[in-house]
This record gives C-alpha cells, sequence and structure tokens, in this order.
C-alpha cells in the first residue's frame, strides 16, 4: 500500500489483479477466487470514499463472521505478499477500518462455499497528502490465525489531485431523505455540489454506478439529477464533464422503501393462505391478528375473527420473514362463499407497522382482496414412519401431514410402544422432546420427537400406537381427525459390539519441566465414537500410563487428576490436581529416568465405555502415544 509515481493506464483501473500464476489454497478447507471490485477513485485532502471488492469462496467451509471460521480481508505491504501487516504511512488513511492490519470482513452474516462475499472499507485522504496514487493492498486471511487463503495480489488505488479539466464534487444530497441514500427504485432528485462543473456545450454526465442519471440543471458548483433505479447497497458516484475525466467517486446508498404488499389468498374452511409480495414478519410490538385482518363473506356478511396467524415474530436482524401465512378463523367459511380478505392499516393511515419486510418497510394497508371458498379435504392424517436408533432415548414420528392437538392429548396417556418379539422389553413414552403437539393450525408439525423412559435395545421389532381418548385430541390442520387407533412398526437394528479406540493422543500444557508430574500439565484423548458421560462434564475412570524407560503411573479421575469431557463427549482432557509421585509397577530399567517423561503411551483404561457399553480397545488404537503435536 505505497505510493507509486508512475501512472497506471485507464485500463488498469478495471482490473487491479496482477497477472500473475496463482498459487493454491493455503489453508485446508479455505479457499477463494476474485470475482470484482468498485473503481479506482479519486480525492482530496480530507475526503472519504469507500472501496468494494468481491471474493467467491470455493473452499469447503462456510465463512461465518464472529466464529472460528471468519474470514477477513487483510492489509498488505507493498510487496503483495507480506500480509495481516501495515506501511506505517497508511495509519493516516485508516477510516474505520476492522483493525490497523485488517480492512474489514464479510458484510454477510454467512458465506457458504460457491457464494460471493463482499467486503467494504473506506479510506479518507489525510490532511497534506501528496498527490500521487496510492495503492491498498490486501489478500483474504483466516481471521483467527491471519493466515492467507489464496494470494492473489488484490489491490484498489486512490488518486490523489484533480486531472485537468475534471469536477470535483463535495457533496450528494437527496431532496427527500436529507442525505446520501435513496431509494432503489430510484426516480429522487439529489443535489451534487462542488467545483469545476462545466455545463455547456452539454451538460456532464452523471452515474450512479453504471447507472446513467438524468441531469436537470446545472451550475459551476452544483448540478441536479434524477437517480436511476439501482440494487440495494452502496455504489460510486461521479461528474464527468464533456471530453474530461471522471471528478473524484463519492458514495451513495441505495436502500429498499418498497413496502410488500398482500397480494393473494386462499380460503378452505377456518384456514386462510395468504401470500406477500416478499417475506415479512410480525414486529415485537404489535401481534394483533384480529386487528390486522378483516375476513367477510360477501354473500352473507358478518364478522369471522382471525383468532393466529402464523406471521413470525421479526428477530433483530429481520431475516426470518415468511411470503406464506396461514390465517385461522373463528368459524369455517361455507363452500363457494365469495369472501373478501383485507389487510388493515394498524400503527398508519396508509400502513400496517405490524408487518414489515427484511428492512423495515410496513406492509401497504388497507388493501383487501377476492377469492371463493373451497371445501377442506376430508383425508384422515395417519402415522407415515417411526424411527429410534439402538441405545437411543428417543423416538421421531412422521405423519402424513402436519397435525396439532385438538384435545387433552399427552404422549404418556396416548401412545403406546409394544415390544412384537418373545420376550417383552417395552421402554415408556412420557412426553415430547421436540413439536409439542400445538393447538392451532399455524403451530401443526409433520413429526414429533417422543422422550423414552429407557434405551432402545437392539434387534427388537416395535409397534407405535396412538389412541385418542376423547374427540378431535390429535388432527390436521383442517380438522380431520387422526386415523383412531394409528400405528406403525418399526426395528431398532443389530447392536454394536464394535468397541472405540484412541484416535489422537495429544499433550495439552506442560508446565515446569520435560515430564508430566505438575499441577496444571494436561493432556488429551479422541476417542473414535461418541463415548458414555455428559458434555463438557467430568468423567470418572482410571488411565495407566507407561513412558518409553518403564516408568509406569495411576491417574484417577477426581482423584489426582480431573478428566473432563468435551461438548461432544468424544475428546477427553486429563489434567494433573495433585502432584504426581513416582509410582512403578516394577524396577524401572538401567539408565532411567526417574517421572512420567513425555513421550509416553496410554496403556489402559477402566471405566471408560461408548454408548452400547463397548470398552475401548486400547493397545489396538492407531495412536495412543502423548506427545507434541
Amino acid at each position: 500500500m505505497r505510493k507509486f509515481t508512475v501512472s497506471l493506464a485507464a485500463a488498469s483501473l478495471a482490473l487491479s489483479m496482477l497477472a500473475q500464476a496463482i498459487p493454491a489454497a493455503a489453508v485446508t478447507g479455505y479457499d477463494s477466487s476474485y470475482a470484482g471490485e468498485s473503481a479506482f477513485v479519486a480525492l482530496a485532502a480530507g475526503q472519504s470514499n469507500e472501496f468494494q471488492v468481491f471474493f467467491a469462496n470455493t473452499g469447503s467451509t462456510t465463512w461465518t463472521v464472529g466464529t472460528g471460521t471468519e474470514v477477513d480481508l487483510a492489509a498488505c505491504l507493498s510487496d503483495k505478499v507480506t500480509c495481516n501487516a501495515q506501511d506505517a504511512s497508511d495509519a493516516t488513511w485508516n477510516a474505520g477500518w476492522k483493525s490497523a492490519t485488517r480492512y474489514a470482513t464479510t458484510i454477510q452474516t454467512s458465506v457458504a462455499p460457491g457464494a460471493v462475499a463482499t467486503f467494504k472499507y473506506t479510506v479518507t485522504a489525510p490532511a497534506g497528502v501528496a498527490q500521487g496514487e496510492y495503492d491498498f493492498n490486501g489478500d483474504l486471511v483466516l481471521a483467527s490465525t491471519g493466515q492467507t487463503i489464496h494470494p492473489e495480489g488484490y489491490y484498489q488505488a486512490a488518486t490523489v489531485g484533480t486531472p485537468t479539466g475534471a469536477a470535483t464534487i463535495t457533496s450528494i444530497t437527496n431532496s427527500s431523505t436529507g442525505d446520501n441514500t435513496g431509494s432503489a427504485s430510484g426516480g429522487q432528485t439529489v443535489t451534487i455540489a462542488g467545483s469545476g462543473i462545466v455545463c455547456t456545450p452539454a451538460f456532464p454526465t452523471v452515474n450512479f454506478g453504471t447507472a446513467s442519471a438524468a441531469v436537470t440543471s446545472c451550475g459551476s458548483t452544483a448540478l441536479t439529477a434524477t437517480t436511476p433505479a439501482g440494487a440495494v447497497g452502496t455504489v460510486n458516484v461521479t461528474v464527468t464533464n464533456t471530453g474530461a475525466p471522471a471528478s473524484n467517486a463519492l458514495p451513495f446508498t441505495y436502500k429498499d422503501t418498497t413496502r410488500p404488499s398482500f397480494s393473494s389468498f386462499t380460503v378452505t374452511g377456518s384456514l386462510v393462505t395468504v401470500t406477500f409480495s416478499e417475506p415479512v414478519c410480525r414486529t415485537l410490538a404489535a401481534a394483533n391478528p384480529s386487528a390486522d385482518w378483516s375476513v367477510l363473506n360477501v354473500s352473507a356478511p358478518g364478522t369471522n375473527p382471525v383468532t393466529t396467524d402464523s406471521i413470525p415474530l421479526c428477530t433483530a436482524a429481520r431475516d426470518n420473514g415468511v411470503t406464506t401465512a396461514t390465517l385461522q378463523l373463528t368459524n369455517p367459511m361455507p363452500n363457494g362463499a365469495f369472501v373478501e380478505t383485507t389487510l388493515n392499516a394498524v400503527g398508519g393511515a396508509t400502513n400496517n407497522t405490524s408487518i414489515v419486510d427484511a428492512a423495515g418497510n410496513a406492509a401497504s394497508a388497507p388493501q383487501s382482496r377476492q377469492a371463493t371458498a373451497t371445501a377442506p379435504e376430508t383425508t384422515a392424517p395417519t402415522i407415515s414412519s417411526v424411527t429410534g436408533a439402538v441405545g437411543a432415548t428417543t423416538l421421531t414420528v412422521t405423519f402424513s401431514e402436519p397435525v396439532r392437538c385438538g384435545g387433552t392429548f399427552t404422549p404418556a396417556a396416548n401412545i403406546t410402544l409394544t415390544d412384537n418379539n418373545s420376550a417383552t422389553i417395552d421402554p415408556s413414552v412420557t412426553g415430547f422432546t421436540t413439536n409439542t403437539c400445538g393447538t392451532t393450525p399455524t403451530t401443526a408439525d409433520a413429526s414429533w420427537g417422543l422422550q423414552l423412559n429407557a434405551t432402545l435395545p437392539s434387534d427388537r421389532t416395535y409397534t407405535l400406537t396412538i389412541d385418542q381418548t376423547a374427540a378431535d385430541q390429535v388432527q390436521d390442520i383442517v380438522g380431520n381427525d387422526l386415523a383412531d387407533p394409528s400405528s406403525s412398526t418399526f426395528t431398532t437394528g443389530a447392536g454394536d459390539f464394535t468397541p472405540p479406540t484412541l484416535t489422537d493422543a495429544r499433550m495439552v500444557n506442560n508446565l515446569a519441566t520435560t515430564d508430566f508430574t505438575e499441577i496444571g500439565d494436561s493432556f488429551s484423548i479422541t476417542f473414535s465414537e461418541v463415548m458414555q458421560g455428559t458434555a463438557s462434564t467430568a468423567a470418572t475412570g482410571t488411565i495407566q500410563t507407561q513412558d518409553q524407560d518403564g516408568t509406569s503411573q495411576v491417574l484417577t479421575c477426581g482423584t489426582n487428576v480431573s478428566c473432563t469431557w468435551d461438548a461432544t463427549v468424544t475428546k477427553l482432557t486429563v489434567t494433573v490436581t495433585t502432584a504426581l509421585p513416582i509410582t512403578p509397577l516394577g524396577t524401572a530399567g538401567s539408565g532411567s529416568t526417574l517421572g512420567m517423561q513425555i513421550p509416553f503411551n496410554v496403556t489402559t483404561l477402566n471405566g471408560f465405555s461408548d454408548l452400547q457399553g463397548n470398552v475401548p480397545n486400547v493397545l489396538g488404537s492407531p495412536d495412543r502415544l502423548v506427545d507434541y503435536e
């Protein structure tokens, strides 16, 4: 990012990437490919502008902001190789970068493999800056380590000094918003102020990104123009006098100002399914469906209140909207009735502030639509399948369509599990684990998770039966009762008799000496499968170790060491809590060293097993040597 005095040809401003052989990806699971950038800019001292650059995620890992997979655009030195570093002279250009050595992270919360990430950052020409071109070099790095993902030699440039004949612009003001933002639909009047604007023999050309704006009036220090339509986001605006280079660029941000509209609906019995022009959610401040909606049978006028709807409450980011929602009526509409559904104005004279899109625009209201009611289908829902794994304490029941609870239904009373084998091993259903049988059409679910009071044994065939002891206990969303009784048969499959093995063993901490004896010394063991235990809590058992000269040590979890599982219950961390004495099982050989020297082997594990009760095969494990790795 050092200043270069050699001027660039105009073509070089369109593409900053170096003409060089691109090396392979440098971090396993991560790779990227340059996908484009915004234009280079011209600035005067004190002026700012925004750069944008786009990189495709061509690796196998999703880039997620705020996690260990975050990817940043890092600054590089003028050699375009030394990255995650900054020339001292560049510090004065920093205008809100992520850090002194990082321009920005992705504007998207996550970028999946195959998607394109956008990085934005602003540079400000410092006071007293000399004329010339200033390059800002960069490359993508893994945020947690600073490792370069795929060196590509990216840079963007800012030119200080105004070319002869070019205008200089200092501000953009939208008459509607009072700032440099406007509607993505365009058509708004903006005033662009500056100096050196030439209005003859023709008005200057004004560009918003690549789109031209219509200039409506012109003067030497200001002009007005009508904004063209543009995509939501920030673009660079330039003014180009006839026969002269473009001016410096200033940012203009297009915003989504289009209100969502209620476009159509269908009505079946007591259910109305409405469709919006774009995803909407409900504000936390107002959740009153009966006020938001009016549904009228035009043939026989009368109120039919809406009791619930399935428009979700907005998250903070308003990214959970739906384009289709279900309204539940107090009474069913007759088949063939001509129905009018109205989205009412709530919170505004011409809008509904309770229902908004992702940009926070309130839905247009009041607005009405008409449709003819149809008779609800009459097919009873059934159980499609039941699944349960060996050793599991849960079942998944899947239905032919979403169902809800219309009466006093409880799994313990209404669901039985029967062993179809000669011996009877009947775990009982005690309750729900997921999708707890909602009571309205808007909370209906196509599957249930059920909790058992015991684990499922291997090689058993079971029949799950749902009995409805009262009317309307389980129904589909239009009110058809679940076939009574409903049942489905499943098998648990063969038992697992394969012992777990140790796939990785390594030191975590070694504090004072080269042996494993001091308080705080620790190592980890990773198993080939999930073990019995609880995530992120202490484990019990004993671990016997032996070093290369025959010294042995018995480690007892909860006595001389602590043993803690990770969140997946596959990795055990063993930490010394009481200074370990030397307790050899036999006489050490000649020349042996006192203490448990590193590296050492794990020789025996007692009190550990997988979910099926299989004890680890330590001697047959691919890695049981504890060393620095």
